[in-house]
């Protein structure tokens, strides 16, 4: 009967941390390649960054998304249309997630 070398189970942490950074690059990937979001849309941009309503106002109001940056605003008769952009907002992701 052979021996069972079980200092190999130390790698799987490892393995499994690296599987994680796999899946977000090909869901990046995917994301660039066909768009599941319209990230210039709130309720894509409210998806993609998995937030709420409420969170999104407070990342505007605090200054964490930036006007003319990470949106602009529009004035349509009585009603502002917030329209954001898709780059900016993927990149915000990217940094919060650091």
């Amino acid at each position: 009967m052979s021996a069972v070398d079980f200092s190999v189970l130390e790698l799987i942490p490892k393995l499994v941390e690296q599987i994680q950074k796999l899946q977000n690059e090909v869901t990046e990937l995917n994301q660039n390649l066909a768009p599941k979001y319209d990230l210039t849309r709130q309720s894509g941009v409210l998806k993609f960054l998995d937030i709420s309503e409420s969170t999104l106002a407070k990342y505007r109001a605090t200054g964490e998304l930036r006007e003319g940056y990470h949106y602009h605003k529009e004035l349509k008769q009585r009603k502002t249309i917030i329209t954001y952009v898709s780059g900016a907002i993927e990149e915000f992701k990217k940094e919060r997630n650091k």
